[in-house]
């Protein structure tokens, strides 16, 4: 029992949460239902917002979650790789947007593609580990061209795969340069960067081949919003209960992880420890949590995804001193959105005030009023960044957070640096 424990608590408890999302899998439907609803998931074109629980159901939706963290949590293992903090979120974000996007037939071809390019550049394939867990947020696009072109199968099916490993292969060397456009102020880098990427496919589909990317069904289910919710808060209470078990004085570690701005690149499990990451990772589903009833948001796909999301980057980057201002500053234009427009805020917003938490190093950096300014300024623009990528990118708010982070960071630096200036003379 005690190396159980150990092994679970090496790996922040990964393998209790794959437990229990497999076993909830049939609690909710009859095995020929989640058959089909799961085989609805694997052949839906699966770009910006095709929420997995209205194709296919909870329980179909939950195999697919489950299907694809345990194939990742193999892939670690069989790496020997230690858990860290960018890692952890990785599997969650994976485990989020298996929600709505993601599913085993649209990432292998992608992380073939990478394991290619580590091949070519006589690397290990290991060392591209975060790019591997966060590159599937572009799988879209091999479903796109396997199920939403209306070409034949002979053609559609090779069309896809290479659009898949053409991504995988170019990804890495494109994520590793993005990161200077933002300074590090973006959490979700690798989803900037295939924001670029997916805004080149939009293009060429678009202009090429005369494709409507926007003609998809977008409807999503919130008809399991209350098994959710209690799904998102007992998991939340297991991280902070794991946390509190490995040790009992852990919130007096705290400190460590909010004084930092959570700037790229922050490992709280490195820095902090896994005690103390577990615990905050639980805040900061607690947190979503909050803020979702308080706005009147309902769980779909799209929204678990937001939660697991946040979650995961509870142990990379993210903590409730640089999250919340940036959440506030969201939920102003998701209140204001109404009342000027005279119609209910869509499902875009909604999740934008879960992700506008890419820019939580802003509001980190640059204090509380400067970083709702991020998070009203950001929920504004990522609307606008939809139609460049053409759905292809799921990571949406991430190619958004680049262009906040490279417009504002620079005034806020000369602001501070103004300030400072007039304090010293």
């Amino acid at each position: 029992m005690k190396q159980l424990y150990s092994a679970l608590r090496g790996r922040m408890m990964m393998p209790t949460i794959f437990v229990v999302l497999f076993g909830m899998t049939f609690m909710f439907d009859t095995l020929d239902n989640i058959a089909r609803g799961y085989v609805a998931i694997l052949q839906s074109p699966s770009v910006l917002i095709s929420d997995y629980l209205y194709i296919g159901g909870l329980g179909a939706t939950l195999f697919n979650v489950s299907t694809i963290m345990l194939i990742n949590i193999i892939m670690l293992h069989r790496l020997k790789l230690k858990m860290s903090g960018p890692i952890f979120a990785g599997l969650l974000t994976i485990a989020g947007f298996s929600f709505f996007g993601k599913n085993i037939f649209n990432t292998i071809p992608i992380y073939v593609g990478i394991y290619l390019y580590a091949r070519h550049q006589k690397l290990e394939f290991k060392d591209f580990i975060i790019v591997v867990l966060f590159s599937t947020g572009i799988s879209p696009i091999v479903s796109f061209m396997i199920f939403g072109t209306g070409w034949a199968l002979y053609i559609s099916v090779p069309a896809g795969i290479a659009a898949g490993l053409v991504t995988g292969f170019v990804l890495p060397a494109i994520s590793a340069n993005t990161i200077r456009f933002h300074k590090g102020y973006n959490l979700y880098n690798i989803g900037f960067a295939m924001g670029i990427l997916s805004m080149l496919y939009a293009a060429m589909l678009t202009t090429l081949f005369k494709f409507n990317l926007f003609i998809f069904d977008d409807t999503t289910s919130e008809a399991f919003h209350h098994e959710l919710l209690i799904l998102t808060i007992v998991m939340s209470l297991l991280f902070i209960g794991g946390g509190l078990m490995e040790n009992k004085r852990a919130f007096l570690k705290y400190p460590l992880i909010l004084k930092r701005s959570g700037r790229l690149v922050s490992d709280f499990i490195r820095d902090a420890g896994r005690d103390i990451s577990m615990i905050n990772v639980g805040v900061m589903g607690l947190i979503s949590v909050v803020f979702i009833t308080a706005l009147g948001i309902e769980i779909n796909g799209a929204v678990m995804g937001g939660i697991l999301t946040v979650m995961g980057f509870g142990a990379f980057g993210k903590h409730p001193v640089n999250s919340i201002p940036v959440m506030i500053g969201a939920s102003v234009w998701f209140l204001l959105y109404p009342l000027i427009y005279n119609e209910p805020a869509g499902v875009g917003l909604a999740i934008a005030v879960l992700f506008v938490t890419a820019i939580a190093p802003i509001a980190g950096r640059f204090g509380v009023l400067l970083g709702i300014f991020a998070g009203f300024v950001h929920i504004v623009l990522t609307p606008f960044t939809y139609e460049f990528q053409g759905g292809f990118d799921l990571y949406n708010n991430g190619f958004a957070a680049g262009f906040v982070a490279a417009l504002l960071v620079p005034v806020f630096e000369f602001i501070r640096k103004e300030k400072v200036t007039e304090e010293e003379t």
